[in-house]
Order: structure tokens, then C-alpha cells, then sequence
């Protein structure tokens, strides 16, 4: 059924990073690492003590400066049985309706980074995963004004998982800094990086959003 637009949106998405050299969104990003340390209830998910992280926070459309944009925010972090677990986030609305919808950002402290569609942890009720930043980030949306930022403080953010109509809890707790080059890449693929009782639903946009990324990787030249 989804044969036609997958194709579609696959070379798409080639197409439009042939043309700019980059990923379609987020072209330039800040390659960071540090740790993830869960919440007891999700250590079964994300293993006990501290997760090793390498993360990527980006403006969406490239834009230069301090002009607000769509931010992004990727990482990865190692699953509890150390196969690499990836969570590609961008600004999003707060409400039941905003969270389906990427937002612009004024800065960094103001920005709340979202999933966009929601992930079923096992069983669970489809749920919204959130990143929230800590108020002391730079309230810019310049890249230039992190920089300078991480060279004396860490980030910090707080993980949510956010259901409908459900209560929303606390996921874990991520801490980054300047990534050094070993740690740093601009690869992250929620759609194929997950643990096996772990999805994102609906599994047709699921299908479809695999075929923008493997377009986008295919675009720029890279494998799976």
C-alpha cells in the first residue's frame, strides 16, 4: 500500500541531499557526548547506571546566527544489552494537538524537543517522548553562542515520556558535552536503531519515515 509514496519520498529526499551536500534538514550540527542515566522504572529499557551518549543538536533549516529555527536534537545512547539505541527529536508544540506539529525556536533554553510520533515501550500506551533542556542554555538560537556556552558548562535535559490522557513521567536524565572527533557522527536513525520490544507507531508513517532517512543516506552517499 505504501509502494508508490514510499518510492516517492525516498527519492525525494535523495535527490535533495545530492543537491545540498547535507542531510535535507538539519544540515550543520554540534556533535556532543556524555551520559544517560535512567529513571529506575525504564532501567529495563535503557540498562542501569550511566549510558554511554553521543548526541547532535542542530537548526533544521540551516538558518545563520541567532534567527529562530526548527531545532533538533539526536542521539544515541547504548541499550541495556549495548547495541546502540537512536532518538531523533525537534522542536515541537506542548498540547495534545502541538505535539504532532514542529515548532520554531527562539533559543536553546526555550526549545522542547519532541518525537513527533509516539513510541509503545513494550506493551505500553503509545507514548510521546520529550527533551527538555536545562534554563541556563543560551536563550539564542545560534550555534556560535552554544559553542561558547559548552566551553565552560555541560547541557543538561530531562527525558519524558508523555502519553495521551495518561500521566506523564520522567525517562531519564542526559548530560553532554563537546564531543571529541572519535565520538562525533551525523548518522542516527531512529527507524532501524531500537531495541526489539520498542517501536514507533503508526507503523505506516513508521515506513514511510525509514524511507526518507534511507533516501537521505542514499543522497549523501552513505550505507546503512
Amino acid at each position: 500500500m505504501v509502494d508508490v509514496p514510499a518510492t516517492v519520498v525516498r527519492h525525494a529526499f535523495a535527490a535533495g541531499a545530492r543537491f545540498r551536500h547535507a542531510r535535507v534538514f538539519h544540515p550543520d550540527g554540534l556533535h556532543l557526548s556524555g551520559r544517560l542515566h535512567a529513571e529506575y522504572d525504564f532501567e529495563n529499557l535503557f540498562g542501569s547506571g550511566e549510558r554511554a551518549v553521543i548526541a547532535r543538536l542542530s537548526k533544521g533549516a540551516g538558518l545563520p546566527g541567532a534567527v529562530p529555527d526548527v531545532l533538533g536534537f539526536a542521539f544515541r545512547v547504548l541499550a541495556r544489552d549495548d547495541q546502540p539505541w537512536d532518538f531523533a527529536l525537534a522542536t515541537t508544540g506542548r498540547g495534545t494537538v502541538g505535539r504532532f506539529v514542529f515548532t520554531v525556536a527562539t533559543g536553546w533554553a526555550r526549545a522542547r524537543y519532541g518525537s513527533l510520533l509516539p513510541y509503545r515501550f513494550g506493551k505500553s500506551m503509545p507514548t510521546w517522548v520529550f527533551a527538555e533542556p536545562d534554563a541556563a542554555q543560551p536563550k539564542s538560537a545560534s550555534i556560535e553562542a552554544l559553542v561558547e556556552y559548552l566551553q565552560e558548562h555541560d547541557l543538561h535535559f530531562d527525558l519524558i515520556g508523555s502519553p495521551i490522557g495518561g500521566p506523564t513521567r520522567k525517562l531519564a536524565e542526559i548530560n553532554l558535552r563537546l564531543a571529541h572527533d572519535e565520538y562525533r557522527t551525523d548518522y542516527f536513525d531512529p527507524m532501524l536503531n531500537h531495541p526489539a520490544e520498542v517501536e514507533i507507531v503508526p507503523k505506516v508513517i513508521q515506513q514511510l519515515r525509514e524511507f526518507a532517512y534511507a533516501g537521505s543516506r542514499q543522497g549523501r552517499g552513505e550505507t546503512a
